[in-house]
């Protein structure tokens, strides 16, 4: 399995780590397809890197089975099968307007742990499901029987107990991954995880949840002493699509910086 010749599905495709992913498919002659509600920057993707291989489809909430549903309908129709999905998409907390509770609303409520988890966790297995259910009817691949790869995103707060609702949802991901992988590995379908810690992403920007936090009181310190780029990211799902031997587990993409 490579990204060569085959497409995939990339979820928060349209920026931070999504785009990168984008990128690194089309680098390594494959094709895209961009779930996202930021249907601009997902448009100017596609056109950019060539609408023959980026499929922008509109907007698509990974929350709305229809139009996922759809999203991929016309996936299948442009490039015939998939090759998985690597799936990025996510929100660090609730808006505003869904307030917490205690001193100050200061605390998690139950109505913001169910607006993060419908998008981190419900929206990441809709879309793996998905995925995964057009490509166990295809042919198998290499003489493995593999027939996949679906890629999801946890994060380093998931597995360190860091910012409750969102930390819920990314842990969530990442019991995720051992038992889809053992369920679908009849099927030569691989599932892996990926734990970032600080990226440089317009959502870890938006939120300050970088830079300092590789260098202040409450976090260990790792090595390289930054943030990462979303290219390195991209670069771990090449290696894991690539690899047949990568399934069941989370990988820490970190630095080795350790939240406590």
């Amino acid at each position: 399995m490579k990204f060569s010749g085959n497409t995939f599905v990339v979820t928060g495709g349209a920026s931070g780590l999504g785009e990168a992913t984008v990128r690194k498919i089309v680098e390594q002659g494959g094709n895209a397809v961009i779930i996202d509600v930021n249907t601009d920057n997902a448009k100017k993707l596609s056109e950019e890197l060539g609408e023959d291989r980026v499929l922008a489809p509109g907007r698509v909430d990974v929350t709305d089975e229809d139009q996922v549903d759809q999203a991929l309908a016309l996936a299948v129709e442009r490039f015939g099968t998939l090759g998985g999905a690597i799936i990025c998409h996510g929100v660090v907390g609730a808006p505003l307007s869904i307030p917490g509770y205690g001193p100050s609303n200061g605390l998690t409520s139950i109505q913001q742990v169910k607006f993060v988890n419908n998008i981190n966790f419900i929206g990441v297995y809709t879309v793996a499901q998905k995925v995964s259910e057009i490509i166990i009817k295809q042919e198998t691949v290499n003489e493995d029987g593999e027939r996949g790869v679906i890629v999801m995103v946890s994060s380093s707060a998931g597995l360190d107990g860091v910012l409750l609702a969102y930390g819920v949802a990314k842990a969530g991901v990442a019991g995720l991954i051992l038992p889809m992988a053992r369920e679908l590995a009849p099927f030569g379908i691989r599932v892996m995880g990926i734990a970032p810690g600080g990226f440089m992403t317009p959502m870890a920007i938006s939120t300050a949840q970088l830079g300092d936090a590789f260098i202040v009181p409450g976090f260990s310190a790792g090595f390289p002493r930054r943030a990462g780029e979303p290219s390195e990211f991209a670069f771990m799902v090449s290696h894991i699509v690539e690899n047949p031997m990568l399934n069941g587990h989370v990988l820490r993409l970190d630095a080795g910086v350790r939240l406590h």
